[in-house]
């Protein structure tokens, strides 16, 4: 009778630990989606506040100015502005859109599948508007990223050798 009770209790013991196990995923994407969604309003004005900062300051510091380092160097720090400001946005449409299934195999992927799968979501949705501006960010991350990269080669050439 000892024996059918201690296993049991192990076996339910067992179960308990599986079942927590199972849930701390659940959780940590849970909190994430939280976090996001409390973030987002702040990196959306940041990255307003940077892409002025790259129109007004950046842009004319590369085309016109003999300062293509700083140029460079500022086009590389505000493309990781852009970049967290999309994955965020993608983030949250994908988990409001299709689920927290589908935001765990985006996270599955390396963490940039929400990206990917956001654009398809929103595209299945017919949101249109979001879809372009999903477009617009990759673009922007990226396109300021490889110039800056540009910038900075260019700099590192032009410098003297000592």
């Amino acid at each position: 009778m000892k024996t059918t009770l201690a296993s049991i209790g192990t076996g339910a013991l067992g179960i308990a630990i599986l079942l927590a196990l199972a849930l701390i995923p659940v959780l940590l994407l849970q909190g994430g989606v939280w976090l996001s969604a409390l973030l987002f309003p702040w990196l959306a004005a940041i990255n307003a506040l940077t892409l002025l900062v790259t129109l007004f300051v950046l842009l004319p510091n590369a085309v016109f100015s003999s300062t293509p380092r700083f140029a460079g160097s500022g086009m590389m720090i505000v493309s990781y502005v852009f970049g967290a400001t999309l994955w965020v946005w993608s983030l949250l449409l994908t988990y409001t859109l299709w689920g927290g299934f589908w935001l765990f195999i985006g996270l599955f992927m390396a963490g940039v599948g929400v990206v990917p799968l956001a654009m398809i979501a929103t595209f299945f949705k017919g949101m249109w508007a979001e879809l372009g501006e999903l477009v617009v960010l990759i673009a922007l991350t990226f396109g300021v990223r490889v110039w800056g990269y540009k910038l900075l080669e260019k700099a590192l050439r032009s410098a003297p050798s000592y």
